[in-house]
């Protein structure tokens, strides 16, 4: 499956915690496996809706040992 992305707000509506927190918790940790995040204001311009998905420049958090 290529890469792909998504923008994301700053919190989880489910239990309010900030969309970095939500996606440690909940990301994939299987074999093969990256989910990056980091903010759009550091990475002007990137593409969401490219297919593959550009790495991110700047990434926050990162969880899978794919990343």
């Amino acid at each position: 499956m290529p890469a792909n992305a998504q923008a994301l707000g700053n919190y989880s509506q489910v239990d309010c915690s900030t969309t970095f927190q939500w996606l440690q918790r909940t990301s994939p940790t299987e074999a093969g496996e990256c989910t990056e995040a980091a903010w759009a204001s550091d990475n002007p311009g990137y593409n969401v809706d490219a297919v593959p998905a550009a790495r991110l420049k700047k990434v926050q958090m990162a969880v899978g040992p794919a990343c």
